[in-house]
C-alpha cells in the first residue's frame, strides 16, 4: 500500500496504476475503498439532539434510525471549521477526517458541558466507501439491502451504511472483514482514488490549514445539501443567512482538470494575468499522473482560461471536462 499526503492528510493507494490517472468506474461491478483517514466522534447525553442542532448548520432534527445528514462546523465569522456527516446509530456519531477530530471536540467541548453531552473519538469501527452501479448487489452476502435515496441510512448492531447519492455509499462496520470479498475480486481501491471521485462530484475536503478560511457559500455548499435556513440558530448562522439572502454571489465551486510541476497549496491564490487581480482560491486537490491534477476552486463566475496559481512562474490551464 502506498500513501500520498495533501496537507499532511494521508491518502492510500492500493492498486497505484489503476488509482494514478483518472479511476475508471465498472458499469456493472462494485468497488470498495479503504477511508481511513476519516474518524468517529460519539455524541451522548440526553439533549445530544439539541446540543448538535446549535452548532451544526444542517437540521439534526432530520437524523433518524434511517436518515442521515452532512453539515458544516462553522466559527462565529461563519467561516468553516470542519465538515461532517451526522448519523443517529445507537448514539448520535459525527464522521470527520481524523487531523480534525480533535480540533472538533475542542471546539465543542465547552458548549457541550453546559448540554451535558459528551463527545469522545471512538476507534473500534472500520469506515469503507462503497460505489455500487445500478443491478449490483455487493452486500447481499451479509442480508444488507444497499438503501436508495440519498441519506437514507440502514443498519443492524455491528454495521452501518448510508447513501451519499449517485450510486455512492459510506460502510461503517465493527470489523473489516468487509473487504475481504472485495480484495478476493481485485475492487478493493485506497481512499485517494475515493477523493478523487468526490471531487468529481464537486465533494471537496476541509484540512487543517483551510479551517477557517471560507464561507460555505464560496463553496456551493447551499447548493449540496449541507446549509438549513428553516431550523433556529447556530455558530455563524447570522453571516451565513445575510451572505443567502442579501449578498450577490460572485464565486462558484468549479472542478478542473491542471498541469502543474509547481507545488499546490490550499487556499493558494487565483490570480489573473497582470498577477494582481485575485479570480478565486484553490481549495481542495488530488494528485493524478505526470503533474496532472484535479483541482477544486473557488472561482469568479467568469474568468479567463489561463491562470497564475500564486506563487508560481508559469500560467495554468483551467481545464473544466470533469
Amino acid at each position: 500500500m502506498n500513501t500520498i499526503q495533501i496537507d499532511n492528510r494521508v491518502y492510500t493507494k492500493i492498486d497505484s496504476l489503476k488509482e494514478s490517472g483518472l479511476f475508471p468506474l465498472g458499469e456493472e461491478s462494485a468497488a470498495l475503498f479503504d477511508l481511513s483517514y476519516l474518524a468517529l466522534i460519539e455524541v451522548t447525553g440526553n439533549k445530544s439532539m439539541e446540543f448538535l442542532q446549535g452548532q451544526l448548520s444542517c437540521d439534526v432534527s432530520k437524523v433518524t434510525s434511517d436518515q442521515m445528514r452532512q453539515g458544516a462546523f462553522c466559527n462565529l465569522k461563519g467561516r468553516i471549521l470542519s465538515l461532517a456527516d451526522i448519523i443517529s446509530w445507537q448514539h448520535y456519531y459525527l464522521v470527520v477526517p481524523n487531523d480534525l477530530c480533535d480540533k472538533t471536540i475542542e471546539s465543542l467541548n465547552k458548549p457541550a458541558m453546559l448540554s451535558r453531552v459528551k463527545l469522545q473519538a471512538v476507534s473500534d469501527f472500520s469506515i469503507f466507501g462503497l460505489y455500487a452501479p445500478p443491478g449490483s448487489l455487493p452486500l447481499a452476502h451479509l442480508g444488507i439491502e444497499l438503501p436508495k435515496q440519498q441519506y437514507k441510512l440502514v443498519s443492524n448492531d455491528d454495521f452501518c451504511c448510508y447513501s451519499l447519492g449517485n450510486n455512492y455509499y459510506q460502510i461503517i462496520s465493527r470489523s473489516d472483514d468487509l473487504k475481504n470479498s472485495f480484495i478476493a475480486q481485485e475492487q478493493f481501491y485506497g481512499s485517494l482514488a475515493w477523493h478523487q471521485l468526490q471531487l468529481r462530484r464537486k465533494q471537496i475536503e476541509i484540512y487543517p490549514s483551510s479551517r477557517g478560511l471560507f464561507l460555505p457559500h464560496r463553496l456551493d455548499l447551499h447548493l449540496a445539501g449541507y446549509l438549513d435556513f428553516q431550523k433556529g440558530c447556530y455558530k455563524g448562522q447570522e453571516i451565513i443567512a445575510r451572505t443567502h439572502y442579501k449578498a450577490k454571489l460572485k464565486h462558484k465551486l468549479a472542478i478542473y482538470l491542471i498541469e502543474t510541476d509547481e507545488p499546490l497549496v490550499l487556499g493558494q491564490r487565483i490570480l489573473a494575468d497582470d498577477r494582481n487581480s485575485e479570480l478565486g482560491e484553490l481549495v481542495d486537490f488530488c494528485p493524478l499522473e505526470n503533474n496532472h491534477y484535479l483541482a477544486a476552486a473557488s472561482i469568479l463566475f467568469e474568468h479567463p482560461e489561463m491562470v497564475y496559481f500564486e506563487g508560481h512562474q508559469n500560467s495554468v490551464r483551467l481545464q473544466e471536462s470533469i
